[in-house]
């Protein structure tokens, strides 16, 4: 959008400079066109006033056309995923982070073109059968997240959501600049046509989808193991924080968690299964949630331990360790923050120095200037104590959590020198520690909890049943749209309305449970046109990030 918005403002000022060169002269002796009316002269003098004209236009264009260049987008996807192996705890910030930080964008203007481009110029000529062509699109499916089960291994599951994928002999797809794609999902074509018979999609093997650029892959059917992570596989998120992180810590996971999905169709009335009217929007929509209502439950908020029931929620030592990761990202941070300060003096510094050299009379901006020196010189002396002084509260919770078992929980006495711990950190270091440490302990059971769901069966054993049969009932669907297959996608953004002759490949909504805590709560989404999905034409598959 900058790029086109660049090249209109140049072609404008050239078609100013065109109209101006065709009616000159426009001055009088002396007056303030005197110069531009000579260059004027001198063009017409030379080309003729047409060629002037046209020379002017000329240049203009090939201006804008530099500019559009210029202004090219440098951004390069970035990845991030890995698989149901459990994570180990405390893993070292690597000494370089693998590739380019990629962070989602909503598609660009040439993507847009592109598209266009697509379903009207020659590629049209690839067109579906005739009995293709006048098939209905198919209802929309929703992915929806199993219920987890003690007694069965869930690994076993043939779609599912993050983890790793099974590529068996495909290579693990990687962005111009060679770096792995970050891993979002693979789906069995086979369960997918037994809940929706009219899919346009091929009857066996599997779909695995990648973010970055977009990969699809078509893997063939059969028994493979979960492929092995890519050494230079950059984090997929921080826990308890956000994916893509710039730089790994502490707090990085290499992958998202796994979690098994049961594809269910949603069998709309005969008039709202074409996705491509946009007045049936609103309608669709809200058949679509009545439907999905029959087979789980709706929400719209994140989850939370606390809201399970009056009594406080266990702690576990998995979310002290988390705790004491997030100490030890505070203090990397630390640095930073103090040096922030010390720019933030000298600003008050040199605006002191320059109101006492230019003499104020009265006195009042310099008694101003220099109570601001003094509140910013006692901020960055505050500072400066709350980072010397974090190193002993790291030490204290480091020792604490030695030796515990991570799925064992705290007695009361120990959950009390936690409670107390949050209190002095709060107190005592609440600048450095601000977006690290969280505010009670509810907060670390809920991370504990949300990662019992997708970890090994050790971990699962450890959560409470009531919790588990909550989750269960309440905790299996985003928070708003859907991860979904087909039919009206969500969101309002523009590549909805420029795809709404493709087909939907897949969805993947804002998510809590699975860590995709999406910009904008925003929606990743796959399209395809149906000559290309007939095809099996998978590279043509394009990826979009819009807001919900």
């Amino acid at each position: 959008m900058k790029r086109i918005m660049a090249m209109v403002a140049v072609l404008a000022i050239a078609a100013g400079a065109a109209a101006y060169v065709a009616a000159s002269p426009h001055s009088i002796t002396g007056g303030p066109f005197t110069a531009l009316d000579a260059a004027a002269t001198s063009l017409i003098a030379i080309a003729g006033r047409s060629g002037a004209v046209l020379g002017v236009l000329a240049l203009g264009l090939v201006l804008s056309l530099l500019t559009f260049m210029a202004l090219r987008d440098r951004t390069a996807p970035r990845p991030a995923a890995k698989a149901p192996k459990p994570v180990k705890r405390r893993q070292k910030q690597a000494d370089t982070a693998p590739g380019p930080v990629w962070t989602p964008e909503p598609l660009s203007s040439e993507d847009r073109i592109a598209s266009l481009r697509r379903r009207t110029a020659g590629e049209t000529s690839r067109t579906l059968p005739a009995a293709a062509a006048d098939t209905p699109p198919p209802r929309p499916v929703v992915l929806v997240r199993k219920p987890r089960d003690r007694t069965r291994d869930w690994f076993d599951d043939k779609s599912w959501l993050g983890g790793l994928p099974k590529l068996g002999q495909a290579a693990w797809p990687r962005d111009a600049s060679g770096t792995p794609l970050p891993f979002a999902a693979q789906i069995d074509l086979a369960e997918l046509a037994a809940a929706c018979p009219e899919s346009p999609l091929p009857r066996t093997g599997s779909l695995a989808f990648f973010l970055g650029t977009g990969t699809v892959l078509h893997l063939p059917a059969g028994e493979q193991a979960f492929s092995e992570v890519p050494d230079d596989l950059p984090a997929a998120f921080d826990e308890g924080g956000y994916p893509f992180p710039a730089q790994p810590t502490r707090l990085s996971r290499p992958f998202f968690p796994f979690w098994p999905v049961e594809p269910v169709v949603l069998d709309l009335p005969a008039e709202l299964r074409d996705p491509r009217d946009p007045a049936l929007g609103k309608a669709i929509g809200d058949a679509m949630g009545n439907l999905l209502a029959q087979h789980a439950a709706p929400r719209s908020a994140a989850f939370s331990a606390e809201d399970g029931g009056p009594a406080a929620p266990p702690l576990w030592w998995h979310g002290v360790n988390h705790l004491a990761d997030q100490l030890h990202s505070a203090l990397d941070g630390a640095a930073r923050l103090v040096s922030l300060r010390r720019d933030s003096l000298q600003q008050a510094e040199t605006a002191l120095a320059a109101l006492e050299a230019g003499g104020d009379a009265d006195g009042i901006r310099i008694a101003a200037a220099r109570e601001e020196l003094a509140r910013r010189r006692a901020a960055l002396a505050a500072i400066e104590a709350q980072r010397d002084g974090l190193p002993d509260m790291i030490a204290a919770i480091d020792l604490f959590v030695t030796d515990r078992d991570t799925w064992q929980r705290l007695d009361n006495e120990e959950r009390a020198v936690i409670e107390d711990f949050l209190a002095e950190l709060h107190a005592s270091y609440g600048d450095v520690t601000r977006h690290h440490a969280p505010h009670s302990t509810g907060e670390l059971a809920t991370l504990s909890l949300r990662t019992m769901m997708t970890d090994t069966s050790e971990a699962l054993d450890a959560m409470p049943e009531d919790q588990l049969v909550r989750i269960n009932r309440e905790y299996r669907l985003p928070v708003m749209d859907q991860h979904q297959m087909f039919g009206l996608a969500g969101g309002k953004s523009a590549s909805r309305e420029e795809h709404r002759d493709d087909i939907l490949l897949l969805q993947l909504a804002y998510d809590d449970m699975m860590e995709w805590r999406w910009s904008d709560v925003g929606l990743f989404q796959f399209w395809i046109s149906r000559a290309d999905a007939a095809a099996g034409k998978w590279d043509a598959a394009q990826l979009t990030f819009g807001s919900a």
